[in-house]
């Protein structure tokens, strides 16, 4: 064997040493990816799911007393409105209705408050009246509005379009039919689904009476507070 054989078989040993070596080094794990923990369903905002289906309404009022939203998403995106709805408590709907409970609000499954009323007739006229009500404060026509507010409906009730009384008057400029809904107790700083509020709205169309109104209402509300 040559010299210049015996050199290409050490260089050719060399590196199978180093290929093998390579082969069997331990490949580094790459690090785990931190698991994301599914949002918990806040004590309070339970409580009222619960209090909602079970038609507790003086816990219902604590809990909204103490900051809870009124339209609190359980862990199926479902909302207190939606128990209320589904267990038949009449009395339950009315009062989170009262509160800025929305009936366009859809769980992951694409209920809604309206679909889980179907079985109960009661909670199908109060919603009907709910749309009545908000369809007649967007027209200014206040005799419906005085004879749907006697008669029970929530004068802040989001309707199945996203919609509130006191929104869709501001948003039509009926100063008179504001100041009614402001009488009858109209939240001033209730915000719409798409987080709107009457003052909002009053400005964006430039309804300087509406706003002036709205801002008188926002001061009493918090000095009474």
């Amino acid at each position: 064997m040559t010299i210049h054989q015996r050199h290409a078989l050490k260089l050719f040993l060399l590196i199978f040493i180093i290929v093998v070596a390579g082969c069997n080094k331990p490949v580094a794990e790459r690090p785990a990816q931190p698991v994301k923990p599914t949002p918990a369903v806040s004590q309070d905002g339970a409580a009222l799911l619960h209090a909602a289906g079970t038609g507790n309404v003086d816990m219902a009022k604590q809990l909204l007393d103490q900051g809870v939203d009124v339209n609190f998403r359980g862990s199926a995106n479902n909302t207190p409105l939606m128990e209320a709805a589904f267990a038949g408590h009449v009395g339950m709907a009315k009062f989170l209705l009262d509160h800025g409970a929305d009936i366009s609000a859809k769980k992951n499954d694409g209920q809604t408050p309206l679909t889980f009323s179907v079985d109960h007739k009661e909670l199908r006229d109060l919603f009907k009246d709910v749309s009545d009500l908000v369809e007649a404060a967007g027209k200014g026509d206040n005799n419906a509005l005085i004879a749907l507010v006697d008669k029970g409906t929530p004068v802040n009730a989001v309707d199945q379009y996203g919609h509130t009384a006191l929104s869709e008057s501001c948003w039509n400029g009926h100063t008179e039919t504001v100041k009614l809904l402001l009488a009858k107790g109209a939240n001033p700083t209730l915000k719409k689904p798409d987080g709107e509020t009457p003052l909002t709205l009053a400005t964006a169309k430039k309804h300087p009476d509406i706003v002036a109104l709205l801002n008188e209402a926002i001061a009493k509300d918090s000095t009474k507070r």
